[in-house]
């Protein structure tokens, strides 16, 4: 299994907002600062992340390039989930997704908050929502 681990020194990029997704990582012990950059290259600490915390897999999921810039904030160490095995257990480990849809729900959350922090909410735009209930309805019902 320590193969499947390995260590970010304190101020090392992990990955660079655009990058192609090639994997995930769960971190053991450390601390990763999640970053974006605005247009004219300063780069802004969104969140910060440690033990357990899984970064990396929106990419696997839905093949677009990185989203962010990782760095260690710490001397950290993390767990590599390659495609594959992120495949592999999105496929056969309800408990993996349990706790994959958990953490993506909680990321959306935050952004959702952080996002009304600069402009809140307009109640009146209900038709620009998106919802998934078609998804649980048949047609006809």
């Amino acid at each position: 299994m320590d193969n499947d681990l390995t260590t970010f020194y304190k101020g090392e990029i992990i990955f660079l907002e655009g990058q192609t997704s090639r994997c995930a990582y769960i971190i053991d012990s450390g601390l990763v600062g999640v970053y974006r950059e605005d247009s004219s290259g300063n780069r802004s600490l969104v969140r910060k992340l440690s033990k357990n915390d899984m970064f990396g897999e929106m990419g696997l999921i839905d093949k677009y390039p990185r989203s962010a810039t990782t760095i260690a904030l710490q001397d950290t160490r993390c767990m590599i989930i390659e495609r594959s095995r992120f495949n592999y257990l999105t496929k056969f480990n309800p408990h993996f997704m349990t706790t994959l849809i958990k953490s993506l729900t909680e990321k959306l959350r935050t952004t959702i908050i952080n996002l009304n922090k600069i402009s809140p909410a307009n109640k009146n735009t209900l038709s620009d929502k998106t919802t998934l209930s078609g998804f649980f309805h048949k047609k006809g019902d």
